[in-house]
C-alpha cells in the first residue's frame, strides 16, 4: 500500500514538472525595459482616474477591428485601481497614453514610439517565424515615460493563456509599483546621492 501512494506521488510530481516545463517553453521574453525619471506610480493614477486608460494600437496582428477586444483583455497590474483601456487614435492622443506596437522596426525605441507611433510598424515585413514582437510605451504627450519589449511565440489568438499571461508580465514592467531607478529618493541613477 505504502509503495502504491509513492509511486502516485512520483507520478504526480512527474506531471506537475512536465506541465511546468510546457508553460516555460511558451514564456515571454522582456527587454529594452527603461523608466524615465518622471516616471511616478501617481501618474499612472492620474491618467487612471480620467476613468478609462487610453492607448494607441498599431499593426494589430488579430487583425484590424479587433483593437478594443485586445485592449478589454489587458488590465493594469493590481495595485492600480481597475480602469478599462479604451483606444485612441494617434491624432487623439493626449496626456497619458500607451502605445503598443507590434512588429516595429528594429530602431524603434520608447521615444519614437510615443513620437510617431505610426511610423514604427515594419509594415510589409514579418519577423522572426513564428514570434510575436512587440514595443509598449506609456507616453506623456510625446514624450516616453516607460518602454519595453516583448518577444514570444506567436499566440494562437486573443484567447491564449500564454498570450494573457505574457501581457500581463509585460503591463507590470512597462508600470511598476515604483521607479526601479529611484528607489532610495535618489534622482540620479549615475550615482552621487
Amino acid at each position: 500500500m505504502k509503495n502504491s501512494t509513492n509511486a502516485k506521488s512520483l507520478v504526480g510530481a512527474v506531471t506537475a514538472s512536465l506541465l511546468f516545463l510546457t508553460q516555460s517553453v511558451g514564456a515571454a521574453t522582456i527587454y529594452s525595459d527603461d523608466l524615465s525619471g518622471f516616471y511616478e506610480p501617481e501618474l499612472v493614477n492620474y491618467v487612471a482616474a480620467q476613468g478609462s486608460f487610453p492607448a494607441v494600437v498599431i499593426a494589430n496582428p488579430f487583425g484590424p477591428r479587433a483593437d478594443d477586444a485586445l485592449l478589454a483583455s489587458l488590465e493594469l497590474p493590481g495595485f492600480f485601481p481597475p480602469t478599462k483601456l479604451r483606444a485612441t487614435t494617434v491624432a487623439a492622443r493626449d496626456d497619458g497614453h500607451l502605445v503598443l506596437v507590434f512588429n516595429p522596426v528594429r530602431t524603434s525605441n520608447g521615444n519614437t514610439a510615443c513620437a510617431a507611433p505610426a511610423k514604427q510598424n515594419a509594415s510589409g515585413t514579418v519577423g522572426a517565424p513564428g514570434t510575436l514582437r512587440l514595443q509598449a510605451a506609456f507616453c506623456y504627450d510625446d514624450e516616453v515615460v516607460s518602454e519595453a519589449i516583448m518577444e514570444m511565440p506567436r499566440p494562437t489568438g486573443l484567447n491564449d493563456r500564454a498570450f494573457d499571461q505574457a501581457m500581463a508580465q509585460l503591463m507590470e514592467v512597462l508600470l511598476p509599483s515604483e521607479n526601479r531607478n529611484l528607489i532610495g529618493g535618489c534622482d540620479n541613477p549615475a550615482g552621487g546621492c
